[in-house]
């Protein structure tokens, strides 16, 4: 079986779930005209095929203390944001079975107004969503010196 693992951005679907069923999925996508592309990760994240690691992330998130962040925290599962360590540990156990809300979560926070993103890490995938979810809305990328300098600039 399958489910979605990531609602990225418009015409931007993640697929995740056992091998057979995502190879059969690819070679469907593309009969139909659909670009498709078999991604090299380790596991079938964000599905219900990864339960066992949740439960165990859930016996290990038991035990650690969470603070409450100093600000909000953005949850993909859900698209809104959060203080509350209990809340922290459920989102991130549900995140590994849930799929990632990327677009919703992106397009909420340019509903409340949020008007400048910044990528943070090395590429520029995230830049590349938001050039499709909203071409207008600006995002600095810093994956070296020179995006520092930008963040400099920006702010």
């Amino acid at each position: 079986s399958i489910a979605p693992a990531n609602f990225n951005c418009p015409g931007q679907i993640v697929v995740s779930g056992g091998l057979a069923a995502c190879e059969r999925i690819l070679a469907l996508a593309e009969e139909a005209g659909f670009r498709a592309v078999a991604l090299k990760v380790a596991g079938a994240f964000h599905s219900e095929f990864m339960r066992s690691a949740a439960d165990g992330l859930r016996e290990a998130l038991d035990v650690i203390e969470i603070r409450p962040p100093a600000v909000p925290v953005y949850a993909n599962v859900s698209t809104e944001p959060h203080r509350d360590p209990a809340t922290i540990r459920e989102w991130l156990v549900k995140q590994l079975v849930s799929p990632v809300l990327w677009q919703a979560t992106i397009e909420a926070r340019i509903r409340e107004g949020f008007g400048l993103f910044f990528e943070i890490g090395p590429g520029h995938i995230l830049t590349g969503l938001m050039r499709r979810i909203n071409r207008r809305m600006p995002v600095v990328n810093v994956s070296d010196a020179a995006g520092l300098e930008s963040v400099k600039e920006s702010v």
